[in-house]
């Protein structure tokens, strides 16, 4: 009989496991980071005693997202993940979450289909095995950190793209010295930024967020993040329709992976910016 459970540390060493039976690459500090944005939204499954499964989620206010999914092999077909995606449902409903978005592979479509979500659009996950700067003869531009007032607007304007707050996750990712972030501003306002987490020989960048009209400011940045990762190993996900980023991408030795459906329980929120994800699993 299944049951869920909330994640604890000691259930890391298992989520790893399973999780890289799909080759995510993920560590236990992965799981510590989820855990950290939101402590009670990361979640095992059990059969009586065995762990079985594990999904993730996040709430940014009114909008949540739907993260890692997975169930060992012998139990899937028999209703497991569907009891672990409502369940985070109804966590993510009971702290006024009204939207969840989820990244889909093309062959979980269906599955999330009959829960309820709707397809949005598609997004590509692109990987450079070394970043090599095509233009090597140019300076990296400076990587200065961003004043309280820069995160402020970078807050802000994230918000108004992705259509929830995510402060919880930027301030995060900022306050990681190891990291990078740009901002691209004019008069003073931030127009756009992009950042990268970085850990031992590999880097995933996102999110960036511009405005629609601010294609070359988006392009800025993009070059700005990636000229300073050479010879790591980077992985980008972002919409198959950001013609100029994926073309920019490929400059630095980007290849397409795989895809994904972005899918929506609800009405969807975001607004039509020029837009890297953060993350699969936290959008």
């Amino acid at each position: 009989m299944f049951s869920v459970e909330k994640m604890k540390q000691k259930d890391f060493p298992f989520a790893v496991e399973l999780a890289n039976t799909m080759n995510w690459n993920m560590t236990e500090s992965d799981f510590a980071f989820n855990i950290k944005m939101e402590p009670d939204g990361c979640f095992v499954l059990k059969e009586n005693s065995r762990t079985v499964g594990i999904a993730t989620c996040i709430a940014y206010g009114k909008l949540g997202w739907f993260g890692n999914l997975i169930v060992e092999e012998t139990q899937r077909k028999h209703g497991a993940g569907t009891m672990l995606v409502k369940h985070a449902l109804d966590y993510l409903h009971s702290v006024g979450v009204t939207t969840v978005g989820l990244y889909a592979y093309n062959h979980l479509v269906n599955f999330y289909g009959n829960i309820g979500f709707k397809t949005d659009s598609e997004f590509l996950a692109l990987k450079a095995e070394e970043i090599v700067n095509p233009d090597s003869t140019e300076k990296p531009p400076k990587n200065g950190a961003p004043t309280q007032r820069d995160i402020t607007q970078m807050v802000e304007l994230d918000a108004a793209c992705f259509g929830g707050s995510r402060a919880k996750l930027l301030h995060t990712i900022l306050a990681d010295k190891g990291n990078i972030c740009y901002a691209a501003k004019e008069k003073g306002e931030v127009e756009g930024f992009a950042t990268a987490k970085v850990y031992a020989g590999m880097a995933e960048v996102g999110p960036l967020v511009c405005n629609r009209t601010q294609t070359r400011t988006a392009n800025a940045l993009l070059y700005a993040v990636l000229n300073s990762l050479q010879g790591s190993e980077v992985y980008i996900c972002l919409p198959s329709t950001e013609a100029d980023l994926i073309e920019e991408a490929s400059r630095f030795g980007f290849k397409e992976e795989f895809r994904v459906v972005r899918m929506f329980l609800g009405s969807p929120v975001q607004k039509d910016c020029i837009y890297l994800a953060e993350s699969l699993e936290r959008g």
